[in-house]
């Protein structure tokens, strides 16, 4: 846990375009702050090559660079249990309990947030609706692996989580350990490295990377199987249905939260 660290404040003219950059690259230490002469970014990070990168990618303009204590950065984040999903809770803190309830240890950390983004909640919330008949759960672009952890707790018999970054693959694994379940965490770009096939597969990444999978999901599915994709912004909301659309595969139901969509599919 951070004992304190560099704030950046940025400003952009498309704060999505920043996010989806920062969120692309499993970046969740950041809050949006809404000011009259108009909205901020704040970047919780020791990283200034990082900060440079996001602000020539994105064509964001810094404002302002001040240190940072604890108690500042931890302000945007829920530090409180929270009900992610129906009868799941997220503890970033470890020591919460709640009878009749699924209970995740999600520990903040220097470049993973708690489960409480949109993009999070809304993958949360279709997988726990359409998991009750999967024998098995792909989690692709895992992260901390938050989702494979919610579905190795309620009971599915094989869960896989895969990440194309080193760092995440290291974090999902102490992740899994601390909530002592059962996942198998590993290095792979989307399906390449992944075996078999699965009854459902959740994917809470980008539009660019969401298209991709598309392409490849028949690689880890079969008839019937559920696709699960979450990480689309509202602008790109098109794309995402016009490429369902044109591999014959059926959306099942979507959700949508502060510009962002989701949607639950069916393998045709």
């Amino acid at each position: 846990m951070l004992k304190g660290t560099t704030e950046w404040h940025l400003t952009t003219n498309c704060i999505e375009i920043l996010e989806e950059e920062l969120i692309s690259r499993d970046f969740f230490n950041y809050a949006v702050e809404y000011k009259a002469d108009g909205a901020r970014v704040i970047l919780y990070t020791e990283d200034e090559n990082f900060v440079k990168d996001i602000l020539k990618v994105t064509n964001s303009e810094l404002l302002e660079k001040k240190s940072s204590q604890v108690d500042d950065w931890f302000k945007y984040m829920k530090l409180e249990p929270f009900e992610i999903a129906t009868g799941i809770w997220i503890d970033p803190k470890g020591n919460f309990s709640a009878k009749d309830a699924v209970v995740v240890k999600m520990r903040p950390s220097a470049a993973f947030g708690t489960g409480d983004h949109p993009t999070t909640i809304l993958a949360a919330k279709l997988l726990v609706q359409y998991l009750k008949n999967a024998r098995n759960v792909l989690d692709v672009g895992c992260g901390t692996a938050i989702l494979a952890i919610i579905a190795a707790k309620l009971g599915v018999e094989k869960v896989v989580a895969v990440d194309n970054d080193p760092v995440a693959v290291d974090v999902a694994k102490e992740f899994v350990h601390e909530n002592q379940v059962k996942v198998d965490v590993m290095l792979s770009d989307l399906v390449n490295n992944v075996d078999g096939k699965y009854d459902l597969v959740v994917a809470n990444i980008l539009t660019p990377v969401i298209v991709k999978l598309i392409d490849q999901i028949g690689k880890v599915t079969d008839k019937g199987s559920i696709l699960i994709v979450s990480g689309i912004s509202v602008k790109d909301e098109s794309i995402i249905r016009s490429h369902l659309q044109s591999k014959n595969l059926e959306i099942l139901s979507e959700g949508e939260m502060q510009n962002w969509k989701a949607f639950a599919v069916k393998i045709c």
